[in-house]
């Protein structure tokens, strides 16, 4: 078994929750994962927000209630919202042409990798992008996802 906590990324959970394949084969991998894995409240948050129906929404609280129930969510600390405004602050500044892709969702995806570093934890997901471009201005264990 993995012997590091892990926070899942949002966009890992949508994928699971839009392909049966994909949810099949990683099965096995997020069952070993699960006695260490919490659930970041950033990712219930994205996952919510993107719930138009009732149906949608079960299935989104299926994925985190039982993390509410063994108190296993990981939420920002006021020290990790300070430091992800901090982050956005330097990565805007130094990279002028990206300011257009550091919305909501890079902002989100900055509390993920910070609170999952807070409690020692590595971050899976599925959005190299994003979270590369996190690890050039803070570091943090991380894990790419392939589909």
């Amino acid at each position: 078994m993995n012997e590091r906590k892990v926070t899942y990324d949002t966009s890992f959970y949508i994928q699971i929750l839009r392909s049966r394949s994909f949810a099949e084969a990683f099965r096995s991998r997020y069952e070993t994962d699960l006695p260490l894995t919490f659930f970041s409240s950033v990712v219930v948050e994205e996952l919510l927000a993107g719930a138009t129906d009732s149906l949608r929404r079960a299935a989104a609280e299926g994925l985190y209630r039982p993390f509410e129930r063994s108190q296993r969510i990981v939420t920002p600390t006021h020290v990790v919202w300070k430091e992800t405004g901090r982050l956005l602050g330097v990565i805007r500044g130094q990279s002028p042409g990206q300011k257009d892709r550091l919305t909501g969702s890079f902002a989100n995806d900055l509390l993920i990798a910070l609170s999952a570093k807070s409690i020692g934890a590595k971050v899976a997901t599925l959005n190299a992008d994003d979270f590369d471009l996190i690890r050039k201005y803070v570091p943090f264990a991380l894990e790419i996802l392939k589909t």
